[in-house]
């Protein structure tokens, strides 16, 4: 699924895009259209720093002597300086590379996913640290909402051609999360599972198949382990939500899932130049 499949109909217009100043002007360049990707991968990796901060608080990890709202205050000017660096250098890369954008899954993908983080980062997030930890109704009904988005986000990313394989990202940090945040026995068996499922994957392919002779077969094994293990990270992840006594169990939900959509987001947003089209 992509831009193309959605909206067929806007074809002519994408491609018309590269007509646009100052499009013309950076295709000219040697040197401009790499700076600008430079500006927006850091823009990028500072609005989600600027979240993940109030988000481990809320989480009752990291600078957890400073009050949630004084932290909170204290990233705003970068996330909002940030936002706007990464809007005008997303909007000036998507002049130059339109349909590139068109028919990429993992563009869209990154659209998703990225306003799944704001609708948590600044309808959840914010809200609650703002206020110490205290959700509110509307911060409710922003979590759900961030969440159904962000789930609609990673499905797309697991089942698209030519994108699915970035989905590997998004697993391997909700591994991360569950290993730093779940309780020692969390980290025994989870890891001991780890440890097992790497075991397995190498004996099959190196004993049973070849990759380069068993192409589709070695594909497919690798499709529904990574399958698996969603399962038994997403269990996990409820498993630490769940046994928690100590912070609010929406807090850490909210954190966990705001983590995770920035993750997809710029997972994402590495995929794009990788990813095949599937078109």
């Amino acid at each position: 699924m992509d831009f193309a499949t959605l909206f067929p109909d806007i074809k002519p217009w994408v491609q018309s895009l590269t007509s646009i100043w100052p499009a013309p002007v950076i295709k000219g360049s040697s040197w401009m259209f790499p700076a600008i990707l430079c500006m927006h991968v850091l823009a990028l990796t500072v609005v989600g720093g600027a979240m993940l901060l109030p988000s481990l608080r809320l989480m009752g990890a990291g600078m957890t002597s400073v009050p949630a709202s004084t932290i909170e205050k204290t990233v705003r000017p970068w996330l909002w300086g940030a936002l706007i660096v990464m809007v005008i250098t997303g909007v000036l890369m998507g002049l130059v590379n339109p349909m590139k954008l068109y028919v990429r899954p993992a563009f869209l993908v990154k659209v998703i996913a990225l306003a799944a983080a704001l609708i948590l980062s600044f309808g959840v997030v914010r809200s609650v640290a703002s206020r110490d930890g205290v959700f509110t109704n509307n911060a409710r009904i922003m979590l759900g909402l961030g969440l159904v988005v962000w789930l609609a986000s990673v499905l797309i990313f697991g089942t698209s051609y030519g994108a699915a394989p970035g989905s590997f990202h998004v697993l391997c940090a909700g591994w991360l999360i569950a290993m730093a945040f779940g309780s020692n026995s969390v980290r025994i068996v989870l890891g001991a599972i780890t440890i097992l499922t790497v075991a397995i994957i190498g004996f099959i392919t190196y004993g049973l198949y070849h990759p380069l002779d068993d192409y589709d077969i070695f594909m497919d094994i690798n499709r529904w382990t990574l399958r698996a293990a969603a399962v038994i990270i997403v269990g996990f992840l409820v498993w630490i939500i769940v046994a928690t006594s100590t912070v609010s169990r929406l807090s850490i939900l909210a954190g966990i899932v705001t983590i995770l959509a920035w993750i997809t987001a710029a997972a994402a947003a590495r995929w794009i130049g990788l990813g095949q089209s599937g078109v």
